[in-house]
């Protein structure tokens, strides 16, 4: 993690594209997918209720809690988009993650890793921290067959709370301040 940390703060020095550092971060402190994150419009951030909630995901809406840390990473961004991510064209989100991940993964010495990887890593942190089971698929938006699951339109106090430890844990071992 210090050394993505590293190779992400080389990132911004070097003016590597502002997307894709921020995007390569919000998926690490959220355990988003590619797509959640790259696609994320405004309309979707929930600052108040700390959450987000997308409209598609591999497995239909949801409601993902997010961390404060995570938030802080959008609230840097520029508001004037539709797309928290937006394409350097007029429309759509940004799509060049996949070049910014490669260089960022080498300096860091993380090349066999993929961007799915940071997903994973999310979830390592949350099981290192002790959380359940139960609370880390909660934060990555596995789905629960329950009646009650189904009806809740708000995340889980809980389940806040867990995802701001992991996030500021994570954001602590990058050690990245942008602004």
């Amino acid at each position: 993690m210090e050394k993505l940390g590293e190779a992400l703060r080389a990132g911004y020095e070097f003016d590597l594209s502002r997307n894709g550092l921020d995007s390569i971060r919000l998926l690490l402190l959220t355990g988003c997918r590619r797509q959640e994150i790259l696609g994320l419009r405004w309309e979707e951030v929930e600052f108040g209720a700390q959450c987000l909630r997308l409209a598609d995901t591999k497995s239909g809406p949801q409601t993902r809690p997010i961390g404060n840390a995570a938030l802080d990473v959008i609230r840097d961004r520029d508001r004037s988009t539709k797309y928290v991510f937006p394409a350097d064209s007029p429309t759509g989100h940004y799509v060049g993650l996949p070049k910014i991940w490669a260089a960022v993964a080498r300096r860091a010495g993380l090349t066999p890793m993929s961007i799915h990887g940071m997903r994973h890593r999310f979830a390592s942190a949350a099981a290192e921290m002790n959380f359940s089971e139960l609370i880390i698929a909660g934060m990555l938006g596995h789905s629960f067959n329950s009646v009650t699951a189904r009806y809740a339109v708000t995340p889980d106090t809980a389940l806040i709370a867990a995802a701001d430890q992991v996030s500021e844990r994570l954001s602590d071992l990058l050690g990245i301040n942008v602004s």
